[in-house]
């Protein structure tokens, strides 16, 4: 009886075939994409490497200032993002236009307010992060060219976010094959002097880095132009949004987007905290962070997956099959955690040794690989936690369990270990990370209470959930 009870308990956690057979369909293209993506970043960045550790934390320090407005931007399309998914599951697709119309709107407003900022305000967030004056220059070089890029990725994020709603994703796969190949043959020239071109370093790689957001824009509008017909509009139209959607994907936007920024500003201010312990310790920060994304890139398969298998269940108000499959990825992203953190382990090893850094360098970077290869379950499951839990618009708990335990807890307790205690950035590290381990254990609670299980794409008015 017993053994009966645990067989059926286990059951509600696997799916059938066809539950996997759309999982793979959806998730692998964009697993596939972030992993060729992250894998070019980290030979872009070990190219970098080899200009030594001050130029490895000069773009590094750039890179965490774009976080933010990567992420930011993330919210913001997220909030239309939880619509487009429900509208295209309830088959409204002149409202899934709309919400397309939002996404550029707003995504080229953050483009414009990253571009001024970053002009006038560069130095003095370079600053935040080091006092070193070669740092600096090098940085502000890397920025002077970098922050143009915010307009081509944004737009292109736009539209290959939309098609991920509505569940396409293999040509954006081999848009970003082509767009991080250009991307990587570009440094390699440039970074280096090849083929006639003048050696320039960090400037080169952030021209190597403009000219693929380019080429990848372009060939994301020859996408939408070809297969968005039931979402792309013509410029005239671009203003031409209902006023109440728009003020309901605006009540979802804002608190995704404060989200957000809140999030990202928190990682910026760990990352401040991690880099008082000197460059040493800043350089094996970005090493670990570039390796680690090779296995992180199963999240962004996981928020694919629940805007397909949730978010679009919840849109044709099949709320009991929402459940199930929302329990269903949730086991599938700590099991796929699993595989991706042994993998992880095994690359701490050797994969260190690819830059061309201190021997102090790259022990702190092999240790802190090996705590994120420990910790990965957790944060999968807070990945799967969290994009479910905002499929169904319940933006309170993702504020909760999102950038409120993020300041709550996370930060104060890295600032404290920073500027009060002598540990070593390593032990810093180690406590941090582990407490995505309560945070799992808060976010576990709000799930439950199924603020998250509701059809917005029926339901006229929002609702605040408590």
């Amino acid at each position: 009886m017993r053994l009966k009870e645990d067989k059926h308990m286990l059951k509600q956690f696997i799916g059938d075939k066809k539950f996997y057979k759309t999982l793979i369909a959806v998730a692998l293209p964009l697993v596939l994409q972030q992993l060729i993506t992250s894998s070019v970043q980290l030979v872009d960045n070990v190219m970098v490497g080899r200009l030594g550790e001050q130029a490895i934390s000069s773009v590094a320090i750039v890179n965490q200032l774009y976080f933010v407005v990567i992420l930011i931007t993330f919210g913001a399309l997220g909030g239309a993002g939880i619509f487009t998914a429900q509208y295209f599951g309830s088959k409204d697709f002149d409202k899934l236009k709309q919400t397309f119309r939002f996404k550029i709107i707003v995504g080229m407003m953050i483009a414009s307010a990253s571009f001024i900022i970053f002009s006038f305000f560069g130095e003095p967030l370079i600053r935040l992060f080091t006092q070193n004056d070669a740092t600096v220059e090098d940085a502000l070089k890397y920025l002077s060219i970098a922050k143009w890029s915010a307009f081509p990725w944004i737009l292109s994020v736009s539209i290959a976010n939309t098609f991920r709603e509505i569940g396409i994703t293999k040509p954006l796969l081999w848009i970003s094959i082509v767009a991080i190949l250009t991307n990587t043959v570009l440094n390699f020239i440039l970074i280096f002097g090849y083929l006639g071109f003048p050696a320039l370093g960090v400037f080169g790689a952030a021209i190597a880095t403009l000219m693929s957001r380019v080429l990848e824009v372009s060939l994301t509008i020859v996408l939408l132009m070809v297969r968005g017909t039931i979402f792309k509009t013509s410029l005239k139209s671009l203003f031409v949004i209902d006023r109440k959607l728009l003020i309901n994907v605006i009540i979802m936007a804002l608190p995704l987007t404060f989200n957000e920024a809140l999030w990202s500003s928190g990682q910026t201010a760990l990352f401040q905290a991690y880099s008082s312990r000197g460059d040493t310790a800043l350089a094996a920060m970005t090493i670990t962070n570039v390796v680690s994304q090779i296995v992180f890139v199963t999240f962004g398969g996981i928020a694919t997956a629940v805007a397909v298998l949730v978010g679009n269940t919840l849109g044709r108000n099949e709320l009991e099959l929402a459940k199930e499959n929302a329990k269903k990825l949730l086991f599938a992203a700590v099991i796929v955690a699993m595989i991706a953190g042994f993998i992880l382990f095994i690359l701490s090893f050797f994969i260190t040794n690819l830059y061309n850094a201190e021997e102090a360098t790259k022990e702190i970077a092999r240790f802190n690989l090996r705590v994120n290869a420990l910790f990965i379950p957790f944060y999968s499951f807070n990945v799967a936690l969290y994009f479910t839990l905002r499929s169904g618009g319940d933006t309170l708990s993702t504020i909760m369990i999102d950038s409120g335990y993020m300041w709550v807890v996370t930060v104060p307790i890295a600032m404290i270990l920073a500027n009060f205690t002598s540990l070593a950035v390593t032990l810093m590290f180690l406590i941090v990370q582990s407490l995505d381990i309560p945070k799992m254990l808060f976010g576990l609670w709000r799930y439950k209470k199924e603020y998250w299980v509701k059809n917005l794409a029926k339901e006229p008015e929002l609702e605040t959930s408590m």
